[in-house]
């Protein structure tokens, strides 16, 4: 999801608002990819992800009107619908299942899949490839970090999930998460010292991962 206020997307969240077809189309494809890895971040499931997804711009098409420039970007309105949507799908689901309970579904498996190339190393290393047993060193180590992070509560999850995961500045979190650059900060390195000490015991295999949660591993 582009991250700056562009005025691009100003005029297209204008134009949806009026009901053309072809404005929300393209802001669908400008922003669907962006907010799916957010949505898998925050839910942990890919399935629950892409419900998230349609959730969000189904009710943008209802909401576009509502949109204020002058109060934030496009794109953090659209965070903030679906922001929304993850915790009504969580409020929903603790009725009948833990959270971590349908994490084994591969989240994130692309991360450690992703480059396999079928011959038992992984494509685009230079040097020495990784030879599989390194890939699924790196597979479990990834792994725990996910179900790590999705124990964390939802005000310290999403910091991470912005930040670390998302790679997006302080000030950009800020404003997707609609609170001070300070609070962000603050949030982010409780969230990093809660997520060191879960991952102690595996310190060596995030280190091999190359996670950097606060510049350490």
């Amino acid at each position: 999801m582009p991250d700056t206020v562009e005025p691009r997307d100003i005029d297209l969240i204008r134009r949806l608002s009026t009901g053309d077809e072809g404005a929300f189309l393209e802001f669908y494809r400008r922003h669907q990819g962006g907010l799916y890895r957010y949505a898998v971040h925050m839910t942990g499931r890919r399935e629950a992800a892409a419900d998230v997804v349609q959730e969000t711009f189904l009710t943008l098409i209802r909401q576009a009107g509502k949109f204020d420039e002058e109060k934030g970007a496009p794109g953090a309105f659209l965070y903030g619908i679906a922001r929304n949507h993850v915790r009504k799908l969580q409020e929903k689901e603790s009725r009948y299942v833990a959270l971590g309970d349908e994490t084994g579904d591969g989240f994130m498996r692309n991360a450690a899949e992703g480059n396999h190339n079928g011959n038992g190393r992984y494509a685009g290393q230079s040097g020495d490839a990784e030879t599989v047993l390194e890939g699924l060193e790196r597979s479990q180590a990834i792994q725990k970090l996910r179900d790590a992070v999705l124990t964390l509560p939802e005000h310290y999850r999403e910091p991470i999930t912005l930040c670390d995961l998302e790679g997006k500045s302080y000030e950009e979190a800020s404003a997707l998460m609609a609170c001070p650059v300070g609070t962000v900060r603050s949030r982010l390195n409780r969230a990093r010292s809660i997520l060191l000490e879960k991952l102690r015991p595996n310190r060596v295999g995030a280190k091999a991962l190359g996670v950097r949660l606060g510049g350490k591993a």
